[in-house]
């Protein structure tokens, strides 16, 4: 986190959701366990994107445009979280930033 100009917080939590970012809290929550280092740090990473991007648009404005891209892509047939923009962007850098990691 530190590494990307970034104070959030880091938590580990009981759910089984890879990972969240909860922008009001400026908090990563992680599950316990994954299956290999690889999955860990992609989950991180994209996490992390999510935290540059509210860092970047402020928390009110990322939190509206998160939620209206999930809201294009529910109107649009598909999932409102794995179709939204947002998440589709933080897989990608998460793909490209592993790289460094590993």
């Amino acid at each position: 986190v530190d590494s990307y100009g970034l104070k959030s917080k880091i938590k580990f939590g009981t759910g089984k959701t890879f990972g969240e970012y909860i922008p009001e809290k400026d908090l990563i929550t992680l599950r316990p366990s994954y299956k290999s280092v690889k999955e860990f740090l992609l989950t991180v990473l994209h996490e992390i994107r999510h935290a540059l991007d509210a860092k970047q648009l402020g928390v009110r404005k990322y939190i509206k445009k998160y939620v209206q891209a999930g809201t294009m892509a529910n109107y649009d047939g598909l999932d409102p979280h794995d179709d939204n923009k947002w998440e589709e962007k933080a897989e990608k850098f998460a793909k490209k930033e592993l790289r460094k990691w590993m």
